[in-house]
This record gives structure tokens, C-alpha cells and sequence, in this order.
């Protein structure tokens, strides 16, 4: 989709449209069982999903909460969309630039992130079937005990994840890029073919068989926080600080 098509999609929301949204989330959370549905006042798209592309949020952000939803489609969204307690079924969020570190915890299936900015997302404990290709993920981190289940990373960046106590099995990480401060803690790879290049890499198997940690990034990792540290310092004297990024990466 051209860039034209993308900024039509994000100027057809109204503020009242995004309220309207909100309160059918807020009217569904008190539904006990699920499934919950949405709508909006377009008609579905061609693959018959509700369609909710180019939703901008804005200051105050979209949570989804305590639901359980199927074939929603969030393309192209933005702001701080995050699903809290809820389970996602055959969704798109291709191209969603979500920020102000969302989350999406619990169950997400068949669910596709393509070409996402996910910077900070947290996510798990259960990820089947869904597609990372492309997406800018720095930052992203798994929920205790995440099992990702024929996800797809391929192209993805992921400098900076951290994975801690995951399952990856049947995945596929087809010229992912690692940084040095991606860390792989704990995790267990089951028919899932990785090059960890310059990550960190603690106790962790592959096909059962555990791994010697490594760190081929130590050195440049060290070499970061030295940096980050001096560029630290330089705002406090400016009195920059607060706008500093809050890690090295």
C-alpha cells in the first residue's frame, strides 16, 4: 500500500470514532464469555477483517483489555495500542507503529506484525503461528515462560531483545539481526535453525542438546555503555538528560 493510501487510512479517524472504539472495548471487557466483537463504520475489509486500519490513538491510547478477539485487522496503526489479559485470533498489525512500550500478553495466534515498529513491546506467554517478517522490534521482550510456536522472524531487527525463559519451536530467523546487547537467557530451540551472531547466549538448548554460553558481542556491548555513560554526563551538564533514551541501544 502507497504512502497516499496509508495517510487516508489514518485521516478518516475521528476523535469520536476513537471514543466510539473505547467504549465497545470497555462494553465487551464485561462480557465473561468470549468471543467479543467490534465493529467499525467501515465496511470489512477484502479478507473480511474488521476493518480499523490507520487507527491513531494518540495521547490516550487504546487498551485491550480482558477480551478475547478474532479477525481485526490494526494495519498501519499508531500510538500506545496495547492487549492486557486478552487473547488475539487471525489480527493483522502490519505496519502498526506502537509506541510508549505496549504490551501484548497472553494468547496471540495467527496474528501477523509485517514491516511493525515494536520497539519495547513485551509479548508472550503464548505466540503461535505469527509472522514477524521485517518488523523493527528493538527492545522487544518475552513474558516469563513464552513459548513461540512456528513464529516467523525472518529480516526482523531484533538488536537489543531480550528472551528469558522461551521456547522456540519451529521458527524461523532468516537474516534476523542481532545486536550485542540481545540477550538469549534460559531459552530452549526446538527445530529452530539461529544464528546468534553477537548476542548473548546463557544456558540455553537446541534440540535438547545445551549450548556453550557465549558473548561475541561483549566487548562492543561494553564499549556502548561507555558511550552512552560520556553522552549521559555530557546532558546532565546541558541539562538534556531527560530526553535522554533510557539504555545504550
Amino acid at each position: 500500500m502507497n504512502r497516499s493510501a496509508i495517510t487516508t487510512l489514518r485521516r478518516r479517524w475521528s476523535d469520536s470514532d476513537v471514543d466510539d472504539l473505547r467504549g465497545q472495548l470497555l462494553a465487551q471487557s464485561r462480557i465473561v464469555t468470549p468471543p467479543h466483537t467490534v465493529a467499525a463504520r467501515w465496511p470489512q475489509t477484502d479478507d473480511g477483517l474488521v476493518d480499523l486500519r490507520g487507527l491513531t490513538v494518540g495521547d490516550g491510547g487504546l487498551d485491550i483489555r480482558f477480551v478475547t478477539l478474532h479477525n481485526v485487522d490494526l494495519s498501519f496503526a499508531r500510538g500506545a495500542i496495547s492487549a492486557f489479559e486478552s487473547d488475539l485470533f487471525d489480527c493483522r498489525f502490519d505496519s502498526v507503529a506502537l509506541t510508549r512500550q505496549p504490551r501484548v500478553n497472553r494468547r496471540v495466534e495467527r496474528c501477523t506484525f509485517r514491516d511493525a515498529t515494536l520497539s519495547r513491546l513485551a509479548v508472550g506467554p503464548t505466540v503461535v503461528d505469527c509472522d514477524f517478517t521485517g518488523a523493527t522490534a528493538r527492545r522487544l521482550r518475552s513474558v516469563p515462560n513464552t513459548r513461540f510456536e512456528r513464529c516467523v522472524f525472518d529480516g526482523a531487527d531484533l538488536s537489543g531483545a531480550e528472551f528469558r525463559d522461551a521456547s522456540f519451536v519451529d521458527c524461523m530467523f532468516r537474516d534476523a539481526r542481532f545486536s550485542a546487547t540481545t540477550t538469549f537467557e534460559r531459552c530452549a530451540f526446538t527445530r529452530t535453525d539461529i544464528e546468534f551472531g553477537m548476542s548473548r547466549v546463557m544456558r540455553t538448548t537446541i534440540d535438547g542438546v545445551a549450548t556453550a554460553d557465549r558473548w561475541d558481542g561483549e566487548t562492543d556491548a561494553e564499549a556502548a555503555l561507555d558511550r552512552y555513560v560520556a553522552r549521559y554526563a555530557r546532558g546532565v551538564t546541558a541539562g538534556d538528560s531527560a530526553t535522554m533514551p533510557l539504555d545504550p541501544e
